[in-house]
Protein backbone atom coordinates (compact mmCIF):
# COMPACT_ATOMS: atom_id res chain seq x y z
CA UNK A 1 0.00 0.00 0.00
CA UNK A 2 1.21 3.30 -0.81
CA UNK A 3 1.57 6.09 1.79
CA UNK A 4 -1.75 8.34 1.05
CA UNK A 5 -0.16 11.58 1.10
CA UNK A 6 2.26 10.68 -1.70
CA UNK A 7 -1.65 9.02 -4.05
CA UNK A 8 -2.75 12.68 -3.21
CA UNK A 9 0.33 14.56 -4.35
CA UNK A 10 0.45 12.21 -7.82
CA UNK A 11 -3.37 12.67 -8.59
CA UNK A 12 -2.26 16.24 -8.49
CA UNK A 13 0.60 16.49 -10.50
CA UNK A 14 -1.87 14.07 -13.11
CA UNK A 15 -4.60 16.67 -12.40
CA UNK A 16 -1.85 19.48 -13.38
CA UNK A 17 -0.74 17.39 -16.01
CA UNK A 18 -3.98 16.79 -17.54
CA UNK A 19 -4.97 20.92 -17.16
CA UNK A 20 -2.12 22.46 -18.60
CA UNK A 21 -1.95 19.55 -21.69
CA UNK A 22 2.00 19.01 -20.54
CA UNK A 23 3.26 15.02 -20.83
CA UNK A 24 5.93 14.35 -18.27
CA UNK A 25 8.93 12.04 -17.98
CA UNK A 26 11.49 11.52 -14.97
CA UNK A 27 14.85 10.55 -14.19
CA UNK A 28 15.22 9.00 -10.71
CA UNK A 29 18.14 8.15 -8.84
CA UNK A 30 17.19 7.94 -5.15
CA UNK A 31 13.77 7.30 -5.59
CA UNK A 32 14.59 4.29 -7.49
CA UNK A 33 11.43 4.71 -9.51
CA UNK A 34 8.60 5.50 -6.86
CA UNK A 35 7.57 8.40 -8.43
CA UNK A 36 6.90 6.32 -11.50
CA UNK A 37 5.09 3.57 -9.21
CA UNK A 38 2.99 6.42 -7.72
CA UNK A 39 2.03 8.37 -11.43
CA UNK A 40 1.36 4.62 -13.20
CA UNK A 41 -1.07 3.72 -10.41
CA UNK A 42 -3.60 6.75 -11.44
CA UNK A 43 -5.87 5.56 -13.99
CA UNK A 44 -5.67 7.23 -17.46
CA UNK A 45 -1.59 8.95 -16.70
CA UNK A 46 -0.68 7.19 -19.78
CA UNK A 47 -1.59 10.06 -21.97
CA UNK A 48 0.59 12.56 -19.84
CA UNK A 49 3.56 10.17 -18.23
CA UNK A 50 6.13 9.40 -20.66
CA UNK A 51 7.86 6.96 -18.05
CA UNK A 52 10.67 7.27 -16.53
CA UNK A 53 14.39 6.08 -16.35
CA UNK A 54 16.20 4.92 -13.18
CA UNK A 55 19.42 5.98 -13.45
CA UNK A 56 21.24 4.58 -9.82
CA UNK A 57 24.74 4.50 -11.00
CA UNK A 58 27.08 6.71 -12.58
CA UNK A 59 27.34 5.06 -15.79
CA UNK A 60 23.97 4.39 -16.32
CA UNK A 61 23.19 8.18 -15.85
CA UNK A 62 26.34 9.10 -18.26
CA UNK A 63 24.87 6.75 -20.92
CA UNK A 64 21.34 6.55 -20.53
CA UNK A 65 20.88 10.84 -20.12
CA UNK A 66 24.56 12.27 -21.03
CA UNK A 67 25.19 13.63 -17.74
CA UNK A 68 28.85 14.65 -18.19
CA UNK A 69 31.65 12.33 -16.57
CA UNK A 70 33.42 15.77 -15.88
CA UNK A 71 30.26 16.87 -13.94
CA UNK A 72 30.36 13.59 -11.32
CA UNK A 73 34.00 14.05 -10.80
CA UNK A 74 33.83 17.55 -9.57
CA UNK A 75 30.29 17.73 -7.92
CA UNK A 76 29.45 14.28 -7.36
CA UNK A 77 25.56 12.96 -8.21
CA UNK A 78 24.56 14.61 -5.29
CA UNK A 79 24.69 18.16 -6.90
CA UNK A 80 22.03 20.69 -8.76
CA UNK A 81 24.73 20.24 -11.49
CA UNK A 82 24.18 16.44 -12.00
CA UNK A 83 20.14 17.03 -11.15
CA UNK A 84 20.19 19.80 -14.44
CA UNK A 85 21.81 17.30 -16.28
CA UNK A 86 19.67 14.77 -15.53
CA UNK A 87 16.52 16.79 -16.68
CA UNK A 88 17.71 18.33 -19.92
CA UNK A 89 18.62 14.63 -20.54
CA UNK A 90 15.79 12.56 -20.38
CA UNK A 91 13.98 15.45 -21.62
CA UNK A 92 15.86 15.49 -24.58
CA UNK A 93 15.78 11.47 -25.27
CA UNK A 94 12.33 11.48 -24.74
CA UNK A 95 10.78 13.48 -28.14
CA UNK A 96 6.92 13.54 -27.31
CA UNK A 97 7.54 15.03 -23.43
CA UNK A 98 6.86 18.83 -22.66
CA UNK A 99 7.99 18.48 -18.90
CA UNK A 100 11.07 16.66 -17.31
CA UNK A 101 12.14 15.89 -13.57
CA UNK A 102 14.92 14.99 -12.08
CA UNK A 103 15.54 13.60 -8.60
CA UNK A 104 19.62 12.43 -7.22
CA UNK A 105 21.00 12.57 -4.06
CA UNK A 106 21.97 9.85 -1.32
CA UNK A 107 19.73 9.01 1.22
CA UNK A 108 22.08 7.02 3.98
CA UNK A 109 22.55 5.54 6.17
CA UNK A 110 26.24 5.08 5.46
CA UNK A 111 26.27 8.90 3.50
CA UNK A 112 29.47 11.17 3.91
CA UNK A 113 28.15 13.53 6.54
CA UNK A 114 28.13 16.61 3.92
CA UNK A 115 25.58 14.50 1.52
CA UNK A 116 23.63 12.62 4.33
CA UNK A 117 19.80 13.15 3.50
CA UNK A 118 20.46 15.35 0.59
CA UNK A 119 18.56 15.12 -2.52
CA UNK A 120 18.78 17.95 -5.65
CA UNK A 121 16.01 18.51 -7.73
CA UNK A 122 15.86 19.32 -11.39
CA UNK A 123 12.76 20.29 -13.73
CA UNK A 124 13.01 21.09 -17.40
CA UNK A 125 11.05 22.36 -20.28
CA UNK A 126 10.12 22.24 -23.81
CA UNK A 127 10.19 25.80 -25.06
CA UNK A 128 8.19 26.26 -28.34
CA UNK A 129 8.40 30.16 -28.17
CA UNK A 130 10.45 30.53 -31.28
CA UNK A 131 11.12 28.89 -34.63
CA UNK A 132 13.20 26.19 -32.90
CA UNK A 133 11.82 23.68 -30.23
CA UNK A 134 14.58 24.05 -27.11
CA UNK A 135 15.46 22.35 -23.76
CA UNK A 136 15.33 24.96 -21.10
CA UNK A 137 16.02 24.47 -17.16
CA UNK A 138 13.60 25.56 -15.18
CA UNK A 139 14.50 24.72 -11.49
CA UNK A 140 17.28 23.04 -9.86
CA UNK A 141 17.50 23.39 -6.34
CA UNK A 142 18.93 20.81 -3.11
CA UNK A 143 16.67 19.75 0.35
CA UNK A 144 17.56 18.39 3.13
CA UNK A 145 15.08 15.32 3.43
CA UNK A 146 15.16 14.73 7.05
CA UNK A 147 13.99 18.46 6.96
CA UNK A 148 11.28 17.72 4.89
CA UNK A 149 9.76 14.51 6.47
CA UNK A 150 9.56 16.79 9.61
CA UNK A 151 6.82 18.73 7.66
CA UNK A 152 4.82 15.97 6.48
CA UNK A 153 2.61 13.11 8.88
CA UNK A 154 4.72 9.89 7.51
CA UNK A 155 2.68 7.10 8.44
CA UNK A 156 2.73 3.35 7.26
CA UNK A 157 0.31 0.59 6.62
CA UNK A 158 -0.49 -1.16 10.67
CA UNK A 159 2.69 -3.52 12.30
CA UNK A 160 5.11 -1.85 9.29
CA UNK A 161 8.04 -0.09 10.37
CA UNK A 162 9.94 2.56 7.92
CA UNK A 163 13.36 2.45 7.92
CA UNK A 164 15.14 6.43 7.69
CA UNK A 165 15.98 6.18 4.24
CA UNK A 166 12.31 4.98 3.40
CA UNK A 167 11.42 7.80 4.99
CA UNK A 168 13.51 10.10 2.88
CA UNK A 169 12.21 8.80 0.29
CA UNK A 170 8.62 8.95 0.79
CA UNK A 171 9.52 13.06 1.51
CA UNK A 172 12.09 13.35 -1.32
CA UNK A 173 9.28 11.90 -3.62
CA UNK A 174 6.36 14.13 -1.77
CA UNK A 175 8.98 17.27 -2.28
CA UNK A 176 9.15 16.18 -6.06
CA UNK A 177 5.51 15.74 -6.85
CA UNK A 178 4.82 18.87 -5.47
CA UNK A 179 7.21 21.09 -7.32
CA UNK A 180 5.98 18.77 -10.64
CA UNK A 181 2.50 20.20 -10.16
CA UNK A 182 4.13 23.70 -9.43
CA UNK A 183 5.70 23.73 -12.80
CA UNK A 184 3.53 22.18 -14.86
CA UNK A 185 1.20 25.13 -14.29
CA UNK A 186 3.74 27.78 -15.44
Amino acid sequence: MLPENLMQAAMQVKSALVDHDQKLVLAESCTGGLVATLMTSLPGISEYFCGSAVVYRWDTKMKWLGVQQETLDQYTDVSIETAREMALGVLQQTPEATLSASITGHLGPDAPAHQDGIVCIGLARINRSGPQIESELIFAESFQTDELSAQMELSAPDNCLLTLRQKRQIAAAHRLLGLITTYSRR
